[in-house]
């Protein structure tokens, strides 16, 4: 007796659904795809609890006629392709034929569709791959599909799906790509009721990244452009000033066709190379035209991924693209600028310094006058010296930033041990001396180890302050639902954070030590720790949230201190619980004893 079965056709149509439906969005993915391939240059998108209990989507195209319509829910029914040669030159996005009745099989589905040569619409109804209607109705020209209760008859797949709030995400981001690709096509997308997505469909790629991203963002955008034989490039890059915290603000579109791509990723990263501190991506739209048989569509189930006949030549002319847009396009002072304020960390001249900016609760922001020779006369003293001896954590930074010619090693046995600070090198570098030798202060590390640990004994929620005028802060929805998802998290490290627009979030309060410019670029770092860890223990998030608040709330390299400032700042490192490096493992002083000093004067 043979073991092997025919599945019958409804087993099938479910186990098809596992490739090509895995979640609420690729249904949306799905439906919008056939939209675009049926000339739309209107797609309303809505849905309701992320997408699992309703998902509805109406365009304005060229619909079907009765008998397509019945056709179009038939396995491996498609009007793209007829034969096996036309796979090497698709055109359209969508033309599996197993998409509409492999979700008509897992869902209860009904489609209405009217062309422009029909006096009505055509209606079909399926439950779980069975039409239990289907007659003639009253409808626009074009097509609406309605899903509900999308896995209700595979309870196993339906239980991997994430809260409604991440599969809201990700059907939003589905659609941002996809408007990106298709500026001509205006996109509306409605939430729970509520307009969340809306682009003006002018065929103007600028004016749908302003009414997707903001105008913010979109008057930080360089244009590009490059043609050279088969290869078009068109689209706009972020200046540096603009740092996204993942690549899902990079969008690669190649003949229409929203992709992912390793290559034009790593092209992107060399040409912005050095520009960019390591954490953080620039944004980045890339619209990528080369000969359809040159690149194969079919190497990814649902074709998220392409492979070029000549890779080589793509990831050359997009370096080329994107460098000469950074730097041929712009004057060099533009790049400077805008280089220097986010990126570089020691500027190269000074002409006058900036303010110190300092945590008012530890440093006097009044400049003392006092001679220099007054301090010398009053040391400052390390308090429990014989905790500050050197741990194993802090040799193992330390070794790394130790120089050849000299021994850095710190070693502290003496309860009264005293430093008179001298003052600073480059407003970066806190000079200060002892019998025992020459210690240099890194003021940033310093300081960020400070807060770090203040931060650190605070058991219940960080010490905030209320701000006089709020900050209205702009977010896509996948962020806006990251920070209300995580808003206890936000709160007890200082931020009121609440949502009051589709994109827009109010800032309240701050943690008490943050200055005010920093509390935006705060409020993003640890919305990119959040994305970035996977399945964080409480403990692991919080420590690493604590690094960001105490990183950039901590005066700068660059920052002008006066010497009570300077003496406040040693004073303070010192009751640290680990003085000599910052938070992230970073040597915080340095010590040449006389002998090492000797050394490097070849007085030995």
């Amino acid at each position: 007796m043979s073991i092997i079965k025919i599945l019958d056709e409804n087993t099938a149509n479910k186990i098809a659904a596992g490739e090509v439906v895995e979640r609420p969005a690729s249904v949306v993915k799905e439906l919008i795809e056939n939209s675009i391939d049926a000339h739309s240059d209107k797609i309303e998108i809505e849905i309701a609890d992320g997408g699992i209990s309703y998902i509805r989507v109406t365009d304005n195209g060229i619909g079907m006629s009765r008998e397509d319509a019945s056709r179009s829910i038939l396995r491996h029914a498609t009007s793209k392709i007829h034969n096996i040669d036309d796979l090497s030159r698709i055109h359209t996005l969508g033309f599996r034929g197993e998409a509409l009745p492999t979700i008509a099989s897992v869902s209860h589905f009904s489609l209405t569709t009217r062309s422009h040569n029909e006096n009505l619409a055509a209606y079909v109804e399926v439950e779980g791959g069975v039409i239990t209607d289907e007659r003639e109705a009253g409808g626009n020209i074009g097509t609406t599909i309605i899903i509900q209760n999308l896995f209700f008859n595979t309870p196993a797949r339906k239980k991997f799906l994430k809260k409604p709030a991440s599969e809201s995400s990700h059907i939003h981001d589905i659609i941002v790509k996809l408007a990106l690709s298709h500026p001509n096509i205006a996109f509306k997308l409605i939430n729970n009721s509520r307009i969340v997505l809306s682009t003006p469909g002018n065929n103007q790629l600028f004016d749908t990244i302003t009414s997707l991203y903001g105008s913010k963002v979109s008057s930080e955008l360089l244009p590009i452009y490059f043609s050279e034989d088969d290869i078009e490039i068109s689209g706009f890059l972020s200046k540096p000033t603009i740092l996204k915290s993942s690549r899902q603000w990079q969008t690669y579109i190649i003949n229409s066709r929203v992709v992912n791509s390793r290559s034009i990723a790593k092209a992107l990263d060399n040409a912005y190379h050095s520009l960019l501190p390591k954490s953080g991506y620039p944004l980045a739209v890339l619209n990528i035209r080369v000969p359809a048989n040159t690149v194969d569509v079919n190497v990814h189930p649902q074709k998220a991924e392409i492979k070029f006949a000549d890779e080589s030549s793509v990831f050359k002319a997009v370096y080329r693209s994107v460098k000469d847009s950074l730097t041929l396009t712009q004057t060099p002072s533009q790049i400077a600028a805008t280089v220097s304020s986010n990126i570089i960390a020691r500027p190269i001249q000074q002409p006058a310094p900036k303010p110190p900016q300092v945590t008012p609760s530890i440093y006097s922001s009044t400049p003392m006058q006092q001679p220099l020779t007054s301090f010398l006369e009053t040391p400052i003293s390390f308090t429990s010296a014989q905790t500050l001896i050197s741990t194993d954590s802090f040799a193992d930074a330390f070794n790394s930033q130790q120089n050849s010619e000299c021994n850095n090693d710190i070693d502290i046995d003496d309860s009264n041990f005293e430093l008179y600070p001298l003052g600073q090198i480059n407003n970066c570098y806190i000079i200060a001396f002892n019998n025992d030798g020459l210690y240099i202060i890194d003021q940033h590390a310093a300081h960020e180890r400070i807060l770090y640990d203040r931060l650190c004994k605070t058991s219940e929620r960080i010490p905030a302050q209320q701000l006089l005028v709020p900050l209205f802060l702009d977010f896509d929805e996948a962020e806006c639902n990251t920070i209300t998802d995580n808003n206890e998290l936000f709160y007890g490290l200082g931020f009121s954070i609440e949502l009051i627009g589709p994109n827009t979030m109010r800032l309240n309060e701050v943690p008490a030590d943050t200055p005010l410019s920093e509390a935006e670029s705060i409020v993003r770092q640890i919305l990119k720790a959040v994305n970035e860890l996977h399945t964080p223990s409480a403990q692991e998030l919080r420590h690493s949230c604590l690094q960001i608040a105490s990183c950039r709330a901590a005066i700068k390299a660059g920052d002008s201190l006066n010497m009570r400032q300077i003496q406040a700042l040693i004073s303070e490192l010192c009751s640290t619980s680990l003085p000599y490096t910052c938070p992230h493992g970073r040597p915080s002083i340095v010590k040449f004893s006389p002998r090492d000093l000797e050394k490097m004067f070849k007085r030995t």
